[in-house]
């Protein structure tokens, strides 16, 4: 390096840039004669400039030796590249990696917005090419750009005219749009309604993407004419939005794997990850392959199934009979955001609110309550908690408490501030004291629980608790009957081998929400109840079908 500083400390920039490209292949080391008068002083002092920002860009730099066993499986798939493209190299554990792993190498495109990343990793491969004193370099472009800005058509096109093989490969971002957003990053695509979405799913967080989903599906989307493959470290969340969107775009790749990591080890974030993979210009294909990382072991494969997105497609095959629609309707259960007022526990044979203060109002107006944490234990003996149930229906006036239950009315008004200061929108012009989840249903003798909040589904048969019926709050979802034997048969049908398959063939465990009520709503129990000859009754069944739901609500 020092003889290369002494050659070129009194050229101009193009000068210098022509001596280190014959020397490094890296295309425009400098812009300017100040950067490359920096670049001189940096050298000389000693002095980097460097560290990860993992708000603003999702920064997780990816260590060199998963880089290049990315690199080596990518060449074992999809053949040498001539040409690798890195849409967000970071410090180039990808670049270094490519030049390492790939023989064949022609061009390399880097792009990344971090430009103390862009100067560093220039410095890093120039250190590189000194050391190993190779006569050949593939043309080696480092970008210093906005993904969300740069045009890649140029050099999808000149793959296309040499008839390459291109190599898309490296690890974009791991946040979100809404995370940069807060963080007020620039590092965001326009905001383009791209797949229709409405109003009520931005309202539910359904418009907030993943940064590195719009990466993978805008490259693969230029690149699915071209020879060669994509492998991308994504979230494993991605990859399965990718493949949704695959369904109904149809792009032009194919032999879809999925090798999982253990991001842990790898990154120390607890995230569940893998390296995706696809072909290009091949026939389009709507199932994903999952193998470990490490051994190459085949796991499973999920994917689309005729019209069903399924976690196991091997599985769900075999009992797809009882992925329709329910014939009971699933509700979550009481929502109220004001658990130190209207959540109670037992102690010393006294009811407590979360404040520490005695709570004596009617009897009736209390109900047990089962938190989620007791449905996933079956702790059913004893109730630790009891609920004040304000309202028998959703928008009934609880003024009239005041002549009716005067305590519990007395009780709730003086924490009305707690209800006023409640932020959830749903309260906003309803009465001062309303909760949700609550109707008739509510009060029925028997019930059939499950938890929203555990990766592991258990369902739970409860009845009446010292004559009352049992109340749950909105993290769990319930079935309410009148009767034992009814309840028991679809208790039963939840846990026959039947719906446990087909759940295990249905839901992906690495999800931010397994259960939800989309899910619960395709269970067919009453086609499990009469394939055992389990009677159910008919007046409760559902008029008519009803179309399946997604299971990512």
């Amino acid at each position: 390096m020092n003889n290369l500083i002494g050659q070129i400390r009194n050229l101009n920039f193009r000068e210098a840039n022509t001596i280190i490209r014959g020397l490094s292949g890296i295309v425009e080391f400098f812009a300017s004669d100040e950067e490359k008068s920096e670049f001189i002083s940096n050298y000389c002092t000693g002095t980097s400039v460097v560290c990860e920002d993992r708000v603003s860009y999702g920064d997780w730099q990816t260590p060199i030796p998963l880089a290049e066993k990315i690199c080596e499986t990518h060449i074992l798939r999809y053949g040498n590249p001539n040409v690798v493209i890195e849409p967000t190299c970071g410090l180039g554990a990808f670049v270094l990696s490519a030049l390492q792993t790939f023989p064949d190498l022609s061009e390399i495109h880097a792009i990344e917005i971090n430009a103390q990343y862009t100067a560093e990793l220039k410095t890093r491969l120039l250190v590189k090419a000194l050391d190993t004193h190779s006569d050949r370099h593939p043309d080696i472009y480092i970008y210093n750009a906005d993904f969300f800005e740069f045009d890649f058509t140029r050099i999808i096109q000149k793959c296309r005219l040499n008839n390459w093989n291109l190599a898309v490969i490296g690890n974009p971002p791991w946040v979100t749009n809404s995370v940069q957003g807060k963080a007020h990053s620039k590092n965001l695509p326009i905001k383009r309604n791209s797949y229709g979405l409405k109003g009520i799913d931005a309202i539910t967080g359904k418009s907030n993407f993943d940064i590195s989903e719009y990466i993978s599906l805008h490259l693969m989307k230029l690149s699915q004419v071209c020879n060669g493959g994509i492998s991308f470290l994504l979230k494993n969340s991605v990859i399965r939005n990718i493949l949704m969107k695959q369904h109904a775009e149809s792009l032009q790749i194919g032999n879809i794997e999925q090798r999982l990591i253990d991001a842990a080890s790898e990154f120390n974030v607890s995230v569940d990850a893998s390296c995706f993979s696809a072909k290009f210009n091949c026939t389009s294909s709507s199932t994903c392959a999952v193998k470990d990382f490490y051994s190459g072991q085949f796991i499973k494969e999920y994917g689309w199934s005729n019209d069903s997105f399924v976690a196991d497609t091997k599985l769900y095959g075999y009992f797809s009979k009882y992925d329709k629609s329910s014939t009971y309707i699933w509700r979550s259960g009481i929502k109220h955001d004001c658990a130190s007022v209207v959540e109670l526990s037992l102690l010393n044979g006294v009811l407590v609110n979360g404040f520490g203060e005695i709570v004596r109002i009617e009897d009736d107006m209390i109900y047990p309550l089962l938190k989620s944490s007791d449905i996933n234990k079956n702790q059913t003996d004893s109730i630790r908690k009891f609920i004040i149930i304000p309202q028998r229906k959703v928008g009934e006036d609880t003024s009239l408490l005041a002549t009716t239950h005067p305590l519990t009315y007395a009780y709730l008004s003086k924490y009305e501030a707690e209800f006023r200061s409640r932020k959830s929108s749903i309260y906003r012009n309803k009465d001062k004291f309303s909760i949700f989840g609550v109707g008739d249903y509510s009060f029925s003798p028997y019930k059939v629980l499950v938890s929203s909040l555990y990766k592991d589904i258990h369902f739970l048969l409860v009845s009446q608790f010292a004559g009352k019926p049992i109340m749950v709050d909105d993290t769990c979802y319930q079935l309410d009957f009148d009767n034992y034997e009814e309840a028991k048969s679809i208790y039963d049908a939840l846990n026959s081998q039947e719906i446990q398959s087909l759940l295990q063939a249905l839901v992906f465990k690495d999800a931010k929400r397994v259960v939800t009520k989309s899910l619960l709503m395709r269970l067919d129990l009453a086609q499990v109840c009469k394939d055992k000859g389990r009677k159910v009754n008919s007046q409760r069944l559902i008029n008519g079908s009803v179309q399946q739901l997604s299971l990512f609500d």
